[in-house]
């Protein structure tokens, strides 16, 4: 209707126009020519008038509709919408609330209120956006410049995520670490007694917490349950792995058990799996633990127990099965290369030497990769005897030469560790498929994925010792290993057992005497490790600077402008620890490369794996070690003090 009017008045304008027009050119100039032209300027003025007239109404008409429609959306914002507002002024005190969020904090006093303020200011700092009032979760979101915080009531979708959460599916394996070895020479009344002992103590747990499980074996048990089941277990921090172990201990058994046990949204396929290589990892860290991971991708497993020291599990049955593995895996790669860890000791040089002289057995063409700029004072004295030995010196390459020299289908050797971070040349490590792993560490989360072959024993003194029972099942009248190759492999041993003093089983010096039946030298295995004026000066001076944590626990930190090589700082925590009332020593340093580095030694009753697992480290139950990149010596300490107070509160003594 009103494009109507407007094309009609677009037509009288136009007509008046024309009529004005036609009066100036075509009539003579009059009086009467000259009213009309007059008279039709008055019409088209008096037309602007009122159709300027009505835009301005039509505006301000606009103008007053979208001010009334802001001003009903504000209240509703300010008033009715169920979101909580809050202002504040320079001093954190509450300026301004809206009726949604008033009732909730109109108790809370000034200081309460800049309590509040915060709070939330520290957790936004933090990423976090969840706060709570009362019973009541508020997902909130800060506007700093304009001092206004949203909160929005989250507390019904917390309370079904978290229900969710709590029916997840939980899957878990118990093993008997030693069963075998305990039914050993026992008679049949015996393991009966022993089989009831053991179904009884883990039957009355499993029922405690009114979880689904089932024997499947002697030694094995399946367990099914949700994950508010397995929260009340973490809450209890697994408290059977010390009920069974006391227990047995009281009728003169040595029993533990560990556990993989996974959770998740996952298949119960994916579930399953997980949870079998969760008791894998606790079985390869020495057993008597519990390992608890989501099955999700990318989520880390979470260690409980582990306080007590690995028992002697491995066999010569599965050393003579590995040995068979490795040969055939020798077989069906290219050449070999093997490599340690970083700035390697004397156990990854020997045994590095023992995998070379087992491909050789084998026809294999093989190279020691090693990084000479890094390495340690024994090293160096190693490297120098290596090197007036040519046979040996030629197996030696530089990890540059190596990344030219691999082809596809060659094999890495890795040698006394197994976290890919500290391969001597990680780019290295990177480019082969193949891999081999040999160690005596306890498994940490760090791992490749992908190995032809592991061989990890953690109750093994030694990765040398390891290498050694390899040998000994290849070694004939036509394969013998040198003399200095047995050296190597002895002086190995030597310096992981601190001269056959801690870790050592019947079959280590099973091990030490076949290698000095090869021709091992104890001469050199002594100059190898020997210690000079120097380096005995910076030790005794470190022990010096040494602080107790508590009556049997020390902590010795170097200065920050003071660099040290990893032995010395080892050498010291072995000192400190020889003292008399220390069950544990820690020694913090600067390395040469500006690494800040710690070594960790207990006489068994503190776990400094686990310890040293919370920096990012690993190694033995009594002897572990972590690296720090990034940090100063006084960030590390403040660092160390936390992760001892964590695990002493958690109980991780016996």
């Amino acid at each position: 209707m009103k494009k109507n009017l407007r094309i009609k008045g677009s037509f009288f304008f136009f007509c008046l126009l024309l009529i004005q027009l036609a009066a100036i050119f075509l009539l003579p100039f009059t009086a009467v020519t000259a009213g009309i032209v007059i008279l039709i300027d008055l019409s088209l003025w008096m037309y602007m008038i009122v159709l300027r007239n009505r835009v301005e109404i039509s505006n301000q008409q606009k103008i007053q509709y979208a001010s009334h429609r802001a001003q009903e959306a504000l209240d509703y914002v300010s008033v009715e919408m169920p979101v909580g507002i809050i202002t504040w002024d320079d001093n954190n005190t509450f300026t301004w609330t809206n009726p949604a969020i008033t009732e909730s904090v109109q108790q809370l006093t000034k200081d309460d209120q800049q309590d509040m303020i915060n709070e939330l200011l520290q957790r936004a700092e933090k990423g976090k956006n969840i706060y709570k009032i009362d019973n009541i979760l508020y997902h909130f979101d800060l506007n700093l410049e304009k001092r206004i915080v949203y909160l929005i009531d989250v507390t019904k979708e917390y309370t079904l995520e978290n229900k969710e959460k709590q029916q997840q599916a939980v899957v878990g394996i118990l093993s008997v670490d030693n069963y075998d070895d305990v039914i050993d020479r026992r008679d049949d009344k015996e393991v009966s007694n022993l089989n009831s002992f053991i179904t009884t103590i883990i039957s009355d747990w499993m029922d405690s917490y009114r979880i689904f499980y089932k024997r499947v074996n002697a030694e094995r048990f399946f367990l099914f349950g949700r994950y508010d089941d397995l929260e009340k277990m973490i809450e209890n921090n697994f408290d059977l792995l010390e009920h069974i172990r006391v227990s047995a201990e009281k009728q003169d058994m040595l029993i533990t058990i560990s556990m993989g046990i996974s959770y998740g949204t996952e298949s119960l396929e994916v579930i399953g799996d997980e949870a079998q290589n969760n008791l894998d990892i606790a079985l390869v860290r020495g057993g008597d633990q519990v390992v608890v991971k989501n099955a999700a991708e990318g989520k880390k497993p979470v260690f409980y127990g582990g306080n007590s020291a690995s028992a002697a599990k491995r066999t010569r049955v599965r050393s003579r099965a590995m040995s068979t593995a490795l040969k055939n895996v020798f077989n069906q790669t290219g050449n070999v290369f093997v490599m340690g860890h970083r700035f390697p000791d004397m156990d990854a040089i020997g045994s590095a030497f023992g995998v070379a002289c087992l491909a050789r057995y084998h026809d294999k063409k093989v190279r020691i990769v090693i990084n000479e700029e890094e390495t340690i004072p024994d090293v160096e004295r190693c490297l120098e005897e290596i090197h007036q030995n040519g046979e040996l010196e030629n197996l030696l390459i530089s990890p540059e030469a190596a990344k030219k020299q691999r082809k596809a289908g060659d094999l890495l050797v890795m040698v006394d560790y197994h976290r890919p971070s500290l391969s001597i040349d990680q780019e290295l490590y990177e480019q082969f498929e193949n891999i081999v792993i040999i160690d005596h560490h306890r498994r940490g989360d760090e791992f490749p994925d992908n190995s032809l072959l592991t061989y990890i024993e953690s109750s093994a003194s030694s990765a040398s010792e390891l290498v050694t029972e390899l040998i000994q099942f290849e070694s004939n009248e036509q394969q013998k290993m040198s003399k200095m190759e047995a050296t190597l492999l002895l002086a190995g041993i030597t310096v992981d057992t601190k001269n056959f003093a801690v870790r050592t089983t019947a079959r280590t010096f099973d091990v030490a005497s076949y290698l000095k039946t090869c021709g091992a030298d104890a001469s050199l295995v002594q100059y190898l490790l020997s210690t000079d004026i120097q380096s005995y000066l910076e030790i005794s001076k470190l022990v010096g600077e040494s602080d107790y944590v508590r009556d049997d626990i020390v902590v010795a930190t170097g200065t920050e402008d003071q660099k040290y090589d990893s032995v010395t700082a080892a050498k010291t925590a072995d000192t400190l620890l020889s003292m008399v009332d220390i069950n544990a020593a820690f020694v913090i340093i600067k390395r040469t490369d500006g690494v800040i580095a710690i070594s960790a030694r207990s006489s068994g009753t503190i776990n400094v794996q686990r310890v040293m697992e919370v920096l990012g480290g690993g190694g033995h139950f009594t002897n572990a070690a972590t690296q720090l990149e990034n940090s100063t010596i006084a960030e590390a300490k403040q660092r160390l003090l936390e992760a001892i107070n964590k695990q002493l509160t958690e109980g991780t003594e016996e």
